[in-house]
Formats: C-alpha cells, sequence, structure tokens
C-alpha cells in the first residue's frame, strides 16, 4: 500500500487555513433554496406584470 503523498508543506496549509477560516469565508451560510427562489423570481415577475398592464391602461387609449 502506497503512502499518500501531501499537496502542501505544512507551512502552505497553514496559510491556507488562515485566509479560509477569515473574511466572507468564515460566515456560515444558509442551504440554498432553488425552489424559494424561483418562487420569489414569479411574484417578481407576476408584479411587474400587474404594473405594466395597470400603465397601460393608464396611459393607452
Amino acid at each position: 500500500m502506497q503512502t499518500e503523498h501531501k499537496k502542501l508543506s505544512d507551512a502552505d496549509q497553514r496559510r491556507v487555513d488562515e485566509v479560509t477560516s477569515t473574511g466572507i469565508n468564515s460566515v456560515e451560510r444558509e442551504a440554498f433554496h432553488p425552489w424559494r427562489m424561483m418562487l420569489w423570481l414569479a411574484v417578481v415577475i407576476v408584479i411587474f406584470g400587474v404594473i405594466a398592464r395597470f400603465l397601460g391602461k393608464l396611459y393607452l387609449p
């Protein structure tokens, strides 16, 4: 059985760990919900459609 080779030296791994544990990478994010995004997109499209119909009836003969 072969031993697994390290891809990074210990110093490089420490630097990578330091960067990934600070800033935007340290913020825990909520899971991505594609259905929720599609629902919001549909709501926005419907709202813009209603506004467009209202403006069309208001300004067009």
